[in-house]
């Protein structure tokens, strides 16, 4: 793909998340996706599937929220296939508020996409949503 198509795609993803059309967002992630959270955290792994991605990550992650989190994407950055995505997010978790930021790396092919890894404040999960102190 070209990076121009491969960031429309990346970018209709952040559109539908955006309006809560989850399962067109979805949609555009392949059946056999791998989806990797950069960390050592509970919700750090990597994920091989639509199903254990629900189950494993989006299901506890969902647990620990009021509300879904409110994506804001400000830049993307592509080349060929690789589509960079740097985003801020609101919510308010468990244990306090959650705005965390983001550097979301995709890979799309076939026109869904195929790899994701999350770049994010490990920290910050620990504590807004699972109330451990760190420091």
């Amino acid at each position: 793909m070209t990076s121009q198509s491969s960031k429309a795609v990346i970018q209709g993803f952040f559109d539908h998340l955006a309006k809560g059309d989850l399962a067109t967002a979805s949609a555009l992630m392949a059946p056999d996706m791998v989806y990797t959270l950069i960390g050592t955290g509970d919700l750090s792994g990597t994920f091989h599937g639509m199903e254990e991605i629900a189950a494993k990550l989006f299901g506890p992650l969902q647990e620990r929220l009021e509300a879904p989190i409110r994506l804001k994407l400000k830049e993307l950055i592509g080349e060929g296939d690789r589509v960079a995505a740097l985003a801020t997010g609101e919510a308010q978790g468990r244990f306090g508020p959650y705005n965390n930021t983001y550097c979301f790396v995709f890979t799309v092919k076939d026109g869904h996409i195929a790899t994701l890894d999350e770049y994010l404040d490990t920290v910050l999960v620990e504590t807004a949503l699972y109330g451990r102190k760190l420091v």
